[in-house]
């Protein structure tokens, strides 16, 4: 079940009537009974490595809390991180170890197929982080465990983030969240902002980078520089949107999820990027991993292995393939470069061009099947040819109407965003009467009824990080 889905208009519809009309002290069962039922929707089987995640990160800050030896606490800490990091190789890695392991060796090792659970990316960070959390005292034992399972997999968030720490929600859901009708019209907004970008901008731009992407020995040239750049934007307004929607749902129930992009494009420096993009990501890496290894307080040449350690492990994050390890390799690179050579150009604008065209060359590798396909596009997306521009372009996918939408949207999107970064506009629009409310929303509907990319005859896309 995903967000741009009838289902899931009809199952969220219950789930907020259910909420708001039970007993206070309940209703974080009705949150955890719907979080099962929405994660066991597509696959019953994987509700079961849920449940040992959450059961492992559970006792795991019980042990941590009853014990006083600090040396005994550290170990349990590894143990459960171990063991959670295991499941994370043994789920989602292992057809990459048996190929590179065949490739190697000549072998023909060959074992059954498995379905990556949804999310588990996503909820396994956050059962890591929660024993860590109790051993650096940061927040204490939660012991009640159905509340703590809802902390695992509470579903606005459960399939694509945004990551939370327990010290963040496990307060809120104590919390008894009264119904609010501001609560509901402001989340109800960000859900229709999210669905906007999902399906008139996303969906349409996929229409012209799948085709490429898909197809790459049939272009050169100006469609391959086209479906670079386009795929950044695919990738940003594909996952902002699911984070707008989560982030609304949340809303509307009360709570308060974190923040996942702030004008990422508008970033001046590969570091400056990776502050306003996956937010919570960056954050957790930065928390758990990066400072842990000492980050930069062990000198200069420690803090550059620490940032290759640290981007390496998030490329293998998003999934098995060489193509994610070098995608994550050139942002080290990157972020290596500007630190050693202060790479910065004195007037702004340079700087946040400069940052965007390298981190979507970076994003060739990420949209790539394999490293040949995209040493492919980069080989060839130069052997730029004049001659016939208009048809290249229409190769792409997209006609004259599309790109007039995409064009408008993608402006309209990205002056809204910035207006909201210099002048906090979404605060401003929260506080408008309900008839000003009323327009936005029926302005958002109609135009993602009659511009959105959907109907007969339509492969819907999925939300690019549900396979994460």
């Amino acid at each position: 079940m995903v967000f741009n889905s009838f289902p899931f208009l009809i199952f969220f519809t219950i789930v907020l009537f259910l909420y708001y009309i039970i007993p206070l002290k309940y209703r974080y069962l009705v949150l955890l009974s719907a979080s099962y039922f929405f994660y066991g929707y597509s696959n019953l089987r994987h509700v079961l490595l849920l449940l040992s995640v959450t059961l492992i990160s559970f006792v795991s800050g019980k042990a941590i809390s009853a014990s006083q030896s600090k040396k005994h606490q550290k170990n349990i800490v590894i143990l459960s991180a171990s063991l959670l990091i295991f499941l994370l190789l043994c789920f989602k890695y292992q057809s990459f170890v048996i190929s590179n392991v065949n490739y190697i060796f000549k072998a023909n090792i060959t074992i059954e197929k498995i379905i990556v659970p949804l999310g588990i990316s996503f909820f396994i960070l956050q059962a890591i982080s929660y024993p860590i959390d109790i051993y650096r005292g940061d927040v204490k034992e939660e012991k009640n465990f159905l509340r703590f399972a809802l902390f695992v997999s509470f579903f606005p968030q459960i399939l694509s983030g945004p990551i939370s720490k327990s010290k963040e929600m496990l307060p809120q859901f104590k919390k008894h969240h009264k119904y609010e009708s501001n609560n509901i019209l402001d989340g109800l907004l960000i859900v229709l902002y999210g669905l906007f970008k999902k399906v008139v901008i996303a969906d349409l731009l996929a229409v012209g980078v799948d085709n490429v992407f898909n197809n790459l020995l049939d272009f050169v040239g100006i469609p391959l520089i086209v479906a670079v750049f386009l795929y950044s934007l695919q990738i940003y307004f594909d996952f902002s949107s699911y984070s707008n929607i989560a982030y609304g749902c949340g809303k509307m129930l009360g709570f308060e999820l974190n923040k996942n992009f702030d004008v990422p494009y508008f970033a001046d420096s590969i570091k400056n990027f990776w502050s306003r993009w996956h937010i919570s990501l960056s954050t957790w890496f930065r928390d758990y991993l990066y400072f842990p290894l000492g980050g930069n307080r062990k000198g200069m040449t420690r803090s550059y292995l620490n940032l290759i350690i640290v981007f390496l492990v998030s490329a293998l994050w998003h999934g098995g393939a060489w193509t994610y390890i070098v995608w994550g390799g050139l942002h080290a690179l990157y972020q290596i470069t500007e630190r050693q050579f202060e790479f910065h150009f004195k007037n702004k604008f340079l700087n946040i061009l400069k940052t965007y065209l390298l981190i979507s060359f970076a994003w060739i590798f990420f949209r790539a099947r394999t490293i040949n396909d995209a040493l492919y596009v980069i080989t060839n997306m130069f052997k730029i040819d004049f001659i016939g521009i208009r048809s290249q372009l229409k190769s792409i996918g997209w006609d004259k109407f599309d790109l007039i939408i995409l064009a408008l949207s993608v402006l309209i999107v990205f002056t809204l965003d910035f207006l909201n970064y210099k002048k906090e506009m979404s605060s401003k629009i929260t506080n408008l009467n309900y008839k000003f409310k009323l327009l936005i929303y029926l302005i958002l509907i109609f135009t993602t009824l009659i511009f959105g990319h959907y109907g007969p005859g339509f492969d819907k896309a999925d939300f690019i990080y549900l396979g994460y």
